[in-house]
């Protein structure tokens, strides 16, 4: 058994829908078991009036079945999903957005669930799928935290596409040899082609902005570029070079571990990449002579790994160091926050983050980011008070 308990993606905007959805959720679920002990055949019609099925299709059935659940398990395993898939969700489709999103996949997985089967059905496992299909498209190389039962209890950090995609084939597999299993597997799989799609379709159209190092898109297009740099490097004829010349071996110390933390997180291991960074900048202590910054990908996922692990001063200075090289990178804003947090919440240095704060509020048009920021400011400000 694989339970997801989070994920390594930095968030830029605190989270208030899905905390909402989950309130929503677990407010029916009490009022049902309160229904239950009172008055057995009250709760039976109560969820009789809000399922979606077949033989009794309402307008609102779709909607109402994504928040009723047949028992304490059901509930939870959905909640659990929804708190850790959610937030990021979330925060990229902004709270309008979301909310619009999680209502078309209950709708959509519900009306899915109708056409394939003739079983009534109840639960936000076909909304929470769609949010899933959509982390899945916006986060594939992700880390899911997962908690593993299998001989021994122990916890993984598991690829999202691995993860993801493994529930999904559960799924298909579930649907196509067992389809009265008691799960609305159908719907789950109408969820996960909503979000796979919808999310797609968002940053095709680039309505949605693309997040290096983390989207599919982007990922895509690193691979492609990557290939080719190769092509070329094997079509290219090598130029003569005088032997007289001398080398700077530092240059070429400085090359062969840019390179080998280029190496590291082309196959994945950001952690080592990271260690190999730190190790870097501390060799060569911040000479100008000899740049430590990695291009900008790259030092976009080892800052966002050393924060989410909790290095935060090594995280500012990583955060610090791109928004230094690149001044007019896409995810300033995101970042800026960032920093502003680590030196609130982390380095003790409230005024820092005063600072970067007052900035960012003053220099933003995203309307999100400034209500944000003044949120940040605000808290610490009273903080000081």
């Amino acid at each position: 058994m694989l339970i997801p308990l989070g994920t390594n993606r930095p968030l830029a905007r605190r989270t208030r829908i899905v905390p909402v959805l989950i309130a929503l959720n677990l407010v029916v679920f009490v009022l049902q078991i309160i229904l239950q002990s009172s008055d057995p055949q009250l709760v039976e019609r109560f969820l009789n009036f809000g399922q979606v099925w077949r033989h009794d299709l309402t307008p609102w059935g779709p909607v109402t079945s994504a928040f009723l659940h047949a028992d304490f398990w059901h509930i939870a395993g959905n909640m659990l999903a929804l708190f850790v898939f959610g937030p990021p969700v979330e925060d990229r489709f902004g709270r309008i957005g979301f909310t619009i999103f999680y209502l078309v996949g209950a709708i959509g997985s519900g009306l899915i669930h109708v056409a394939v089967s003739n079983h009534p059905a109840i639960g936000a496992s076909g909304a929470i799928a769609a949010v899933t299909g959509a982390f899945l498209v916006l986060f594939p190389n992700s880390r899911i935290r997962v908690l593993w039962f299998f001989i021994l209890i122990q916890f993984l950090m598991a690829p999202a596409w691995w993860l993801i995609g493994l529930w999904i084939v559960i799924d298909l597999f579930s649907q196509t040899f067992q389809p009265n299993n008691g799960t609305a597997n159908a719907a789950h799989l109408g969820g996960y082609a909503i979000g796979i799609s919808t999310a797609i379709f968002l940053l095709a159209t680039k309505i949605l902005a693309r997040e290096p190092s983390y989207d599919l898109f982007s990922i895509l297009q690193h691979k492609n570029r990557k290939r080719a740099f190769k092509a070329a490097s094997r079509n290219s004829t090598p130029k003569p070079y005088k032997t007289e010349s001398k080398q700077d071996p530092m240059v070429a110390e400085l090359a062969a571990r840019r390179a080998q933390i280029s190496e590291r997180l082309t196959q994945g291991n950001v952690e080592d990449a990271a260690d190999r960074y730190l190790a870097m900048v501390q060799y060569f202590n911040d000479d100008p002579k000899y740049p430590t910054t990695m291009h900008r990908d790259a030092q976009y996922q080892i800052a966002n790994h050393l924060y989410q692990t909790n290095q935060r001063q090594e995280a500012l200075d990583a955060y610090q160091a791109l928004l230094k090289d690149y001044p007019n990178d896409t995810e300033r804003d995101v970042i800026c926050i960032l920093r502003a947090r680590i030196n609130a919440n982390d380095l003790n240095n409230p005024d820092a983050a005063l600072d970067i704060l007052k900035n960012l509020i003053a220099n933003t048009s995203d309307d999100d980011i400034k209500a944000l920021a003044q949120s940040e400011l605000d808290a610490i400000r009273s903080k000081q008070e």
